[in-house]
């Protein structure tokens, strides 16, 4: 620990920065973080200050302050290209991608002839989806300097865009030769692994995914000190399984929950509120805890991010994967309840559909189909469409393409969609959530599938190993649904 002590720091603005630098040197991000603040806030003229502050924000998870930072800092120093890149790519992170834009393109008029010019252009360029360009700024700034690592991912990340498999690999191999500790490059090499189902290499590298530039405010636990669990017998020790990434993550890893019974200790498992009925009925005797923020760090001696489960336990091929679904059960007291609200007509088939999964998720953008795109089902008869959508609106339901019932007013958490999808006889949904429930459920469902598509869902497959009832109907081209759904309704009628 480092030896000054934050209540004796000097009571000025540059003592404040020299502690918070100080701090970030030794790894405690909270204690500097508290010391940067004071130093900007002492002296909310002093430029290093706002530019330590909004950096620390950002690793800390705080990307609105890390904005409002390096917004101080770009009035503080206009015309200073490097303060205004930070600012672009804090404004890229916020999801204020108009605004990187801008100014990303005010740093490019002031320093032409930097590649850092370019890479934050194209990084820019790419969050608004300008793919082309995005790859020009990426060529530019490889032109400048050919030694820079993040803008040969940039460029893989573009050919991912464009599902360029063999060109990203490329891409993602020469940033690690010319930076082998790029975690960028190594956690996008990680997902190409997992989807074409090398799942050993994929599952090793996958934790790079913790020290991306991105990703790391996720993991509060490892950047506080707490040690990742190694697969070792635990004794005496306290394990969390932190929450990562969404509901579909958990309900996917949770096929590995009963593995951790052999371990002893005493495990909790961080679970948002939706999901705790359901996983509490289906592993009684694993402890699950409501996670709505991270906890304090006295609870736990070790830990491990939910999607490093596979590496620890040594998943390595799709076997272990697909082993032992259905691996959820709905409540059969809430499916009866369920079944008599609904009065289901049994000499015709019901149909349950999602059409976009969380909107503050950026993949949204890709696997969101509008209703308008599923009018080819209008067709087959003998169809009742029931909404499993949970933030339908009135608007949406009345403009969809074929009656829709607002089944999804029935559900307040995942068990109750677990019962619906059991009344259900398929499920057809983006990728969302509910593919990984019905999928764990055991239950048939069809997923229309975007042309960039999840690591998990392979390449060119129409089966998972992760859900053996699933069936896969994949883009052709980018954002052209039309055939997709077509497809679907032709299966539809002989189903």
């Amino acid at each position: 620990m480092f030896a000054l002590e934050v209540g004796r720091a000097p009571g000025n603005a540059a003592g404040w920065h020299g502690l918070a630098q100080a701090f970030a040197g030794e790894g405690h991000l909270a204690a500097a973080l508290g010391a940067a603040r004071r130093a900007a806030g002492e002296n909310p003229s002093f430029l290093a200050a706002q530019l330590t502050l909004g950096s620390l924000c950002e690793q800390t998870g705080y990307a609105r302050d890390a904005i409002a930072a390096f917004e101080a800092a770009g009035r503080l120093a206009p015309l200073n290209a490097d303060v205004l890149r930070r600012l672009a790519g804090a404004y890229r992170r916020g999801k204020r991608v108009k605004e990187a834009l801008a100014i990303a393109d005010a740093a490019a008029q002031l320093d032409p002839q930097a590649a850092a010019t370019y890479l934050c252009l194209g990084d820019a360029l790419l969050a608004n989806e300008a793919t082309l360009a995005a790859g020009r700024m990426y060529d530019r700034a490889l032109a400048i300097d050919p030694r820079l690592a993040l803008a040969e991912c940039g460029r893989g990340a573009v050919y991912l865009i464009d599902a360029r498999w063999t060109d990203a690999r490329a891409a993602f191999e020469r940033a690690l030769v010319l930076a082998p500790d790029c975690a960028e490059a190594r956690y996008n090499r990680a997902l190409l692994d997992l989807r074409l189902g090398d799942y050993g290499a994929g599952f090793a590298a996958y934790p790079a995914i913790m020290n991306t530039v991105e990703q790391r405010p996720r993991y509060h636990y490892y950047y506080a000190g707490i040690p990742l669990w190694d697969g070792a017998q635990l004794g005496e020790r306290r394990l969390v399984i932190a929450f990562e990434q969404g509901l579909g993550n958990q309900i996917m890893m949770a096929r590995f929950f009963n593995e951790l019974r052999q371990f002893g200790g005493a495990i909790a498992i961080e679970t948002p509120p939706t999901m705790l009925s359901l996983l509490r009925r289906n592993f009684p005797d694993l402890h699950f805890v409501r996670f709505t923020h991270w906890q304090p760090l006295d609870v736990m001696d070790v830990h491990l991010p939910l999607m490093q489960l596979p590496a620890v336990l040594n998943v390595r091929d799709e076997s272990r994967i697909a082993n032992g679904i259905p691996y959820l059960v709905a409540d059969p007291v809430r499916i009866e309840a369920l079944r008599h609200r609904l009065h289901l007509e049994p000499e015709i088939r019901h149909v349950g559909i999602a059409w976009h999964g969380n909107r503050e998720n950026a993949r949204d953008r890709w696997r969101a189909a509008p209703l308008s795109a599923w009018a080819p089902l209008a067709g087959v008869p003998g169809i009742r469409f029931h909404s499993l959508q949970l933030d339908a609106t009135p608007a949406e339901l009345s403009g969809a393409p074929f009656a829709l019932a607002p089944t999804h007013e029935l559900i307040h958490d995942m068990d109750d969609t677990a019962a619906l999808a059991g009344l259900m006889d398929l499920i057809v949904t983006v990728d969302t959530s509910i593919v990984h429930l019905a999928g764990a459920l055991g239950r048939p469902t069809w997923m229309p599938n975007p042309l960039l598509s999840e690591y998990r869902w392979g390449i060119d497959r129409v089966d998972s190993p992760w859900y053996p009832t699933l069936r896969i109907f994949t883009q052709r081209g980018r954002d052209d649904w039309r055939p997709v759904f077509s497809e679907i309704a032709t299966n539809l009628s002989r189903y």
